[in-house]
């Protein structure tokens, strides 16, 4: 049988999602539960705290700029067949210009997912698993106010090229999808609906991103219809890129 013919099916497959919790994570947690995969996510409060239904899925609290909470969590598979690193953070207003702030961004979005995925690869190497680590749009062009959420996605999508190399040998694949705008929690005080309708009507799609469209590159990059892609980036962005700077 073709790996094409295997397709969208993930019955019988264990997925973390870091950063599940919300917003795009939580519509990737979704899809992979919705396609037969037993499921965890993480997020940095208790299930409570959030609106989210994690109804059939496993919650763990996680926090990915303390090595001790990315034992805790970690330890706790003993095999797992796809890590999808959705865990992340910016900050507005300046804010990544001062030391203390941009040694905290970098520490989540860079340092605390190679945490996660050093903790995790003999996990996956049991099952010959795939890694997909969410990096951003500004890998092309980098966000003129954000130098450090800018700096560690594109380091983060050099880090899936090592980690592909390092790791390929043991069956483990590592992609990564940069998303262009999606409106979420994170990004909900930078956008009115005017804003939004303005920034549609620029993109070459004419609207903008969904966490099912992310969803649909991630289950892709971890299927079998993508078996021999490794150390790659795809953009989910609508064209966004296509327009010039950020």
């Amino acid at each position: 049988m073709a790996a094409w013919q295997r397709t969208l099916d993930f019955s019988g497959k264990s997925v973390l999602v870091t950063g599940g919790s919300d917003g795009i994570g939580h519509g990737v947690a979704r899809a992979f539960q919705a396609l037969g995969a037993t499921v965890a996510v993480t997020g940095t409060r208790e299930a409570s705290a959030y609106v989210q239904d994690f109804s059939g899925m496993d919650f763990h609290r996680l926090d990915v700029s303390d090595p001790a909470s990315v034992r805790a969590v970690t330890e706790k598979f003993d095999a797992l067949d796809v890590l999808v690193n959705c865990v992340g953070m910016v900050l507005y207003k300046g804010q990544e210009f001062e030391r203390e702030h941009f040694a905290r961004v970098v520490n989540v979005n860079l340092t605390g997912v190679m945490d996660l995925c050093t903790s995790l690869q003999p996990a996956l190497a049991k099952r010959q698993g795939c890694i997909v680590n969410l990096d951003s749009v500004v890998t092309e062009q980098a966000a003129r106010n954000n130098p450090a959420y800018s700096a560690s996605k594109i380091g983060l999508k050099h880090l899936n090229k090592v980690l592909a190399m390092k790791w390929g040998k043991q069956g483990i694949r590592v992609n990564g999808v940069g998303p262009g705008f999606v409106p979420t929690k994170m990004t909900a005080n930078q956008s009115s609906p005017e804003a939004i309708a303005a920034f549609n009507a620029k993109l070459p799609l004419g609207r903008t991103g969904t966490p099912d469209d992310i969803a649909g590159a991630v289950l892709f990059l971890v299927s079998p219809l993508a078996a021999y892609v490794t150390g790659q980036s795809l953009l989910v962005d609508g064209g966004l890129t296509l327009l010039g700077a950020l």
